[in-house]
């Protein structure tokens, strides 16, 4: 298989190299080629000029264009290469021209290698073919004898100029592609691998060493290929891949000779390392030499892979992969090749990683040295950042990404070789202050980027420090106090200098720190955690709050240094006076944790401290912080108060709020607003008298309800006190209103709550009370202001004491009456508070509550009705419910005589809801045999009131209650199916009549204009549902038919205006008579069959006698007649004599159809016909006795021989 593989390997190559061979000649061939195809090209053109002067001369022969044309001949040697080509005349002489134009413009295109400067102009291409063109059109005008023309042109023949083939063009085209671009790569590869392959081949059959010599062997000759190739242009990058690739393979030879079992003679590390090294020295020579940053990348990155693949990780191979990277970086001194430099770091970065990993570590001595050889590759790169080539530069992109990936290699090859000793604390600051070092350099040479880059890595240098105190027992607490002094330090100094950029980035860097610092702190400030490497967080904290105000007051007091301070969200807020607040919320949480005395103390203090700094800086952060701790404060301390036991530590918590309230009232702005303060200080100082009086003064029943009703009224004489003082705003106007009436309804819901434990006189007494102090506050306005000033933004809660008066009553009422006679007292209540309404202004409401009281007397009254089961109690019940309906109809009547607009609001709505009670109640206590006539009397009864004005109904109300009691009718029908009795007959009918009557009433009075009923369907409807559901089955035919007569006299009569009734009715008989007759057919009850025949009968007679011509009356008449006769017959009667009554139906239709000139008639009648037949033949004959198949023949034949004679004398009427 190893042969094959070979061999076919070595083929190719030979095949390669002999088409390469075949296509230079061919190169040459075609450049010669196309310098004679354009000397042709000239020369032809000149001659058709002559032709076109021949052919334009008055005296023009066809002789003369026939030794012209001979001379074309001579134009050109011919190309042993082309076929001739005879061209029969003049037009296909114009076409090979312009041909010819075509292909010399594609080889032009096409093949940028052999174009000629004179040739590539557009502007000549352009001239040349409108010239063409111009010729053409002016040569096809000419007249021409056509014919001697082309008689003569039969005898030009002329050579045809080489045309270059498509596979030529293509191999021009990959020819090009392969020696101009990169793929020359992919060749190189695939010989390196062919070479593999041989080298296997090789390796079994010679020793070691001369396999390493066979690939040097080969080594030489691709190196040596460059000295042939390059002296062809074309072939030049060729040469430099396989240059590449000898140097390649080499370094692979020397690494194969102590590395790759297969290849190995050398035994020796030292002499291993060193023809390693040889061979990584000779493959970087070779990509100096070539001057280009690719290869040379690419022999650093291979010699550095090489070592990658040695399976031991020894310190000398760290040192080499080290030594191969300086050398990488320093043979680019004299060119700026940044992508060189990041691609050696990036690959010298993986290398430490790869060599880092795995069990085979390294000493500490062993380290040290490693440390060495990465500090040698990261000074290498750096010094190469600082030469003059970079000076005066603001930014270049990939040397930022180059020094930078050198910064992330330094620090990764600490971290990766770290001895763990704890010197490195001083390695790290010598190292910070040599990189500042370093900094001012750049500086000074202005290489901006690189100042502000390596000034930040000292940042990160002298930030490591301060963490590397951890190594001295230091806390971490301490650890992030020191990096935020170092942040802020460095902040204030790059604002100092008017670094802009360093400004922002540490400014960042600030915000970051602050946010890990708080995050940090929030995990270890629970003395519950674990609390490892820490010193004293509760200390810490404290230091941080003093530096971070300290560092806010200080930006304040030197306007000049407010920019390091800002807080990035929110432009005009401190980021350490923010942080200040948090670190304080925290330490009281500390406090709380670790020490016994209150914190309340401290919060005071600090919230007093805040209000201060507010009052000497006006600045927003402090604003928030007073704000905040002002909060705190009442919040803290209220809840202090609510949940520890009671003792004289209460007196000092409400002073401390009462302190920190004060103190902050007199500073009244709050950024712009003046009243959010004192909005937070009017809820706190009522959250304090809350919590006092749930402490101290919740005893007793009554006791309960008056601290509620005390704090309502404090709230409301401070709000008239301060009111005339002008000192609240709006806001704060409304809000004590508010209070005072959450206190209000507050004690409302408690004297709600209590009544159960209070007696009558108790419950009425409190009432009255609550009631009197609520109509004080109602009137205050009037009573407080002396005037009719009507104070802005109270009306909303100022109405509210009108719901208190009334939540009072209705507190009264459900608790001193009994429950039976409630519906009267709401009713009565409703009445006297409509009344209150519209005598008083400010029971403006009232309006909507009595309408609303009216709706619970009627849901009240519903609730009794149905929960009331006690029957000796059903007289006072409907007395009271009598009684409810007429004061309904005295709320009535008080709407329809109020002189106020709004007391009518509810006068088109109450008929509707008084109609709905009543059916209700209907529904709960009167049987449901009886409710469609009195929901029918009902309807009647509003008709009236409507029709003489006596309420304001819509007329479609009564619709509605006539259609409820179709449908209670209906159900009741459905319900008792089969089992009326002779009451349920007569309400079910007395209801009909009730509707009719009330529909004639309607048509009389000619009410209901609006909607458009027809009320004979909905009638016919009822009836028919009342009939279906009592009729037995055998009746029900006879109803349909009678229906459907009865419909048709009064549609003949003019009473209803829809013939289509009495016709669906009929249908509706046939079809019951053909699909559901036959399963209740009893033989002594043919008479009722006989008589459905008649009413079917007679209902046909009518149509055609009296009811007008319509579309397909014949058809919708006759067919289902035919039909569920027929149908009927076949399901019950004997099968023997059925074909004979089937055979006179259908003589029975042609008569029809002969009488009503029906043509289709004739067409069904002879289907039916033949289906007698085939009956007739195929069962008749076989199952029937001897008599019946007698008559059934006989009356078949004579039936069909009238129809035959019918048929013959009257045809005449089918045309």
């Amino acid at each position: 298989m190893e042969n094959f593989i070979l061999l076919s390997l070595i083929a190719c190559v030979v095949i390669l190299f002999n088409n390469f061979s075949k296509l230079k000649k061919e190169n040459e061939f075609l450049d010669s080629s196309y310098s004679k195809i354009k000397e042709d090209y000239k020369s032809l053109k000149k001659e058709i000029e002559e032709i076109k002067n021949q052919l334009i001369q008055p005296d023009f022969k066809p002789g003369d264009l026939t030794s012209v044309t001979e001379e074309i001949e001579i134009i050109s040697e011919p190309i042993p290469e082309n076929k001739p080509l005879i061209i029969p005349d003049a037009d296909s002489v114009i076409d090979n021209i312009s041909q010819e134009n075509n292909i010399a413009a594609a080889e032009i295109s096409e093949s940028p290698i052999l174009v000629s400067d004179i040739l590539t102009d557009d502007s000549y291409n352009e001239i040349e073919a409108n010239e063409n063109s111009q010729f053409v059109e002016n040569f096809e005008t000419l007249p021409v004898n056509k014919e001697i023309v082309n008689d003569d042109s039969k005898e030009i023949e002329e050579e045809k100029i080489y045309v270059e083939s498509a596979f030529s063009v293509l191999i021009k085209k990959l020819e090009q592609q392969f020696a101009e671009n990169w793929t020359g790569i992919l060749g190189t590869a695939i010989m390196v691998l062919g070479i593999g392959y041989l080298s296997i081949y090789t390796a079994l059959k010679v020793s070691p060493m001369f396999r390493v010599l066979i690939l040097w062997l080969y080594a030489g000759i691709l190196a040596g290929s460059y000295y042939f190739l390059k002296k062809k242009e074309k072939w030049f990058k060729t040469g430099l891949w396989l240059r590449s690739a000898g140097a390649s393979l080499f370094l692979f030879g020397c690494f194969g000779a102590s590395q790759i079992p297969a290849l190995t003679f050398i035994n020796n590390i030292p002499l291993a390392y060193s023809l390693i090294g040889i061979g990584i020295g000779i493959n970087l020579y070779v990509g100096y030499i070539i001057k280009q940053q690719t290869f040379l990348s690419l022999h650093t990155i291979l010699s550095i892979l090489i070592l990658c693949v040695i399976p031991e990780k020894l310190l000398i191979t760290f040192l080499l992969a080290s030594l191969t990277a300086t050398a990488g970086i320093i043979l680019s001194y004299k060119e700026k090749w940044e992508y060189h430099l990041l691609i050696v770091i990036s690959g010298f970065i993986i290398f430490d990683i790869w060599f880092t990993q795995g069990t085979n570590a390294l000493s500490k001595s062993q380290n040290i040295f490693a440390i060495i050889g990465i500090v040698l590759v990261s000074v290498s790169c750096m010094y190469m950042q600082y030469r003059s080539i970079y000076a005066n530069t603001r930014f270049d992109k990939i040397a930022f990404v180059t020094h930078l990936t050198n910064w992330i290699l330094f620090a990764l090859g600490l971290v990766l070789h770290s001895t763990g000793s704890r010197i490195k604390i001083f390695v790290l600051l010598v190292a910070g202050i040599l990189c500042l070092f370093a900094t001012l350099f750049a500086r000074k040479k202005k290489i901006f980027w690189l100042y502000h880059l390596d000034g930040m890595v000292s940042f990160v240098l002298f930030a490591l420090t301060i963490f590397m105190l951890n190594d001295w027992k230091v806390g971490y607490d301490i650890i992030a106090c020191g990096l935020y002094f170092l942040v802020v330090t460095c902040l204030i100094i790059v604002y100092k200098s008017k670094e802009i950029l360093l400004h922002k980035i540490f400014l960042g860097l600030n915000h970051a720190l602050g946010i890990f610092i708080l995050g940090f702190f929030i995990l270890h400030i629970n003395p519950s955690s674990v609390q490892t490497n820490i010193t004293n967080i509760f200390a810490s904290l404290i230091v941080m709050i003093v530096a971070t105000l300290s560092v806010s007051v200080f930006c304040v007091a030197r306007k000049e240094f407010l920019e390091t301070d800002v807080f990035v969200l929110k432009k005009d807020l401190s980021l350490n006076g923010i942080l200040s607040i948090l670190f304080s919320l925290f330490f009281f949480i500390s406090w709380y944790h670790t020490i016994e005395v209150s914190f309340y103390y401290p919060l005071v203090f600090i919230a007093l401290l805040w209000c201060l700094l507010r009052f000497k800086f006006k600045t927003n952060t402090f604003d928030i912080g007073r704000f905040t701790f002002l909060n705190i404060a009442i919040v803290v301390g209220v809840v202090l108060i609510a949940i520890e036991v009671k003792s004289n530590l209460d007196i000092f918590y409400a002073l401390g709020i009462i302190a920190v309230i004060i103190a902050n009232w007199f500073v009244k702005e709050f950024y712009t607003d003046k009243s959010i303060i004192k909005t937070i200080s009017i809820v706190g100082t009522n959250a304090l008298l809350v919590s006092l009086s749930y402490k101290y003064l919740f005893l007793g029943n009554i006791v309960q309800i008056l601290p509620w009703i005390a704090i309502a009224l404090l709230n409301h004489e401070f709000l008239w006190l301060q009111f005339k003082r002008k000192t609240l705003s709006s806001d704060n106007q409304i809000l004590l209103y508010l209070f005072c009436a959450v206190f209000l309804i507050f004690g409302n819901a408690l004297f709600l709550y209590n009544t159960q434990f209070l007696n009558t006189i108790e419950i009425g007494l409190i009432a009255l009370g609550l009631s009197a102090v609520e109509v004080y506050i109602l009137f205050a306005d009037k009573i407080r202001n002396k005037s009719n000033e009507v104070i802005s933004g109270w009306g909303r809660f100022h109405t509210l004491n009108c719901e208190l008066i009334l939540f009072n009553a209705l507190i009264f009422g459900f608790s001193c009456i009994e429950l039976t006679y409630i519906p009267i007292y709401l009713g009565s209540l409703a009445i006297l508070i409509f009344w209150i309404f519209q005598k008083i202004e400010k029971f403006e409401r009232y309006n909507i509550y009595s309408f609303v009281l009216l709706i619970g007397t009627i849901f009240l009254s519903i609730y009794q009705a149905i929960f009331d089961a006690n029957p000796d109690n059903r007289i006072i019940l409907y007395s009271v419910q009598a009684l409810c309906v007429l004061l309904s109809v005295v709320y009535y009547y008080l709407q329809v005589k109020s002189t106020r607009e709004a007391g009518k609001m509810f006068i088109s709505v109450l008929p509707i809801v008084q109609n709905l009670w009543i059916i209700t109640l209907l529904f709960i206590q009167v049987e449901i045999a009886y409710l469609p006539a009195i929901f029918m009397l009902l309807a009647i009864l509003n008709f009236g009131l409507i029709l003489y004005r006596r309420i304001n109904l819509a007329p479609e109300s009564i619709l509605i209650i006539s259609l409820l009691s179709i449908l209670v009718s209906a159900f009741y029908s459905v319900k008792k199916l089969n089992d009326f009795d002779l009451i349920d007959w007569g309400l079910q009918l007395l209801s009909v009549a009730l509707l009719i009557v009330l529909v004639i009433l309607i048509k009389k009075k000619d009410f209901i204009k609006e909607v458009k009923v027809d009320f004979q369907i909905v009638i016919n409807l009822w009836l028919s549902t009342i009939m279906f559901a009592q009729l037995e089955h055998k009746w029900l035919p006879v109803f349909w038919a009678s229906t459907a007569i009865v419909n048709s006299i009064l549609y003949y009569k003019k009473i209803g205006n829809k013939k289509e009734i009495s016709i669906v009715y009929y249908l509706l008989a046939n079809f019951h008579l053909a699909f559901v007759s036959f399963n209740y057919f009893e033989s002594r009850f043919e008479f009722v069959y006989l008589i459905i025949f008649a009413l079917l009968a007679l209902y046909i007679f009518i149509v055609y006698k009296y009811i007008e011509d319509f579309e397909f009356k014949n058809s919708i008449i006759i067919y289902p007649a035919t039909f569920s006769i027929g149908l009927f017959l076949f399901l019950t009667f004997d099968k023997g004599i059925l074909t004979f009554f089937w055979i006179l139906e259908s003589l029975g239709l042609l008569i029809l159809g002969i009488l009503l000139k029906e043509k289709y008639f004739r067409y069904v009648s002879l289907s039916l016909v033949g289906i007698c037949v085939i009956r007739l033949m195929f069962f008749d004959l076989s199952n029937a006795d001897f008599l019946i198949r007698a008559m059934v023949l006989l009356g078949v034949g004579i039936v069909l021989l009238i129809m035959n004679t019918l048929f013959k004398k009257y045809k005449e009427r089918f045309d």
